[in-house]
């Protein structure tokens, strides 16, 4: 639903996004990863038709992002940029039907859909706020609602849990989810790498504007062979666990969790995890559970941009 093929714009300096191939498919969410500067923005104003590429092409289904495409794109996409421009002389209602005038949606249509939208938004009871007594969250939420107003296929959303607070973050991560649950394919920028990782099905990981990987985060775990963290629960003297296991050069960082759980890093990659149990009984370790602790986004993400060389300048 979202592709671009070797997308490139340079603002000098080494800014900007290079040779980048995004490839998100219908209904799912995508989590756009980077530091601040590393050109998720950029990327995501290209997508939008708001800033064009110095080579490379940007698709929204099958139109690309052109300027004699831009009317059919605008109605395609629903964009939330990271600040909500807002109103603030006005009440969420008239918010909501200035954009909906703006999408010319007809006046009779309008009240239903802008109720659609808050109920979609979980602010319905917002409809008579003025819209300078919001706070935060809330003006996220309206901006999230004037987001769907024109009930566009694909949703391009920048960094829209910044800035809010735990509560709030995870309402907005519920009521992202449920827009997927709707048939919305979903581009979620952000630095909040649990925020990504709790809803997203595939992950793209933006440093200094090269895009390093995509997929899940297993998937991509799996391409880097990063150190897996083991736990291994023993029948046996864990003491005697912990001296075998400290023999391995590719064991890090061991350490007794209790009295019959042992943790470590091992270097050695999946291949060779099983010879490391083998390893433990040949000598002596009584190994009732051995297992890999999932990978989480935030290990990933470090240890990939680690070896890209670190954050984006």
């Amino acid at each position: 639903m979202i592709r671009t093929e070797n997308l490139t714009r340079k603002f000098g300096g080494g800014r900007g996004i290079f040779d980048l191939n995004l490839e998100v498919e219908k209904g799912t969410i995508y989590g756009f990863v980077g530091h601040n500067g590393a050109g998720k923005t950029t990327a995501i104003k290209i997508l939008c038709g708001l800033l064009r590429p110095d080579s490379g092409r940007a698709f929204i289904g099958d139109v690309e992002v052109l300027p004699k495409n831009l009317a059919k794109i605008k109605r395609s996409i629903g964009y939330m940029p990271d600040i909500t421009g807002v109103y603030d002389q006005m009440s969420v209602w008239e918010f909501l039907d200035f954009y909906g005038a703006a999408f010319k949606i007809p006046p009779k249509d309008r009240r239903k859909r802008i109720e659609q939208v808050l109920e979609l938004t979980h602010a319905s009871e917002m409809i008579d706020y003025q819209v300078s007594s919001l706070s935060r969250g809330m003006r996220q939420k309206i901006g999230l609602a004037k987001t769907l107003i024109h009930d566009p296929d694909v949703l391009i959303l920048d960094e829209p849990a910044g800035g809010l607070d735990p509560n709030a973050r995870i309402e907005m991560r519920q009521t992202i989810a449920g827009l997927r649950s709707l048939g919305k394919t979903i581009l979620l920028s952000s630095h909040i790498l649990p925020e990504l990782a709790s809803i997203c099905d595939r992950v793209g990981i933006l440093n200094r504007g090269v895009l390093l990987a995509q997929g899940t985060v297993k998937e991509i775990s799996a391409q880097l062979q990063e150190n897996l963290q083991i736990l291994v629960t023993v029948d046996s003297d864990v003491n005697h666990a912990l001296a075998v296991v400290q023999k391995l050069a590719d064991v890090q960082n061991a350490v007794i969790a209790d009295s019959e759980h042992l943790s470590f890093s091992f270097t050695g990659g999946r291949k060779l995890a099983g010879e490391l149990l083998a390893f433990l009984q040949t000598n002596g370790v009584k190994v009732r559970w051995f297992t890999e602790n999932e990978a989480s986004l935030e290990n990933v993400f470090i240890d990939i941009t680690s070896r890209d060389g670190g954050k984006a300048e």
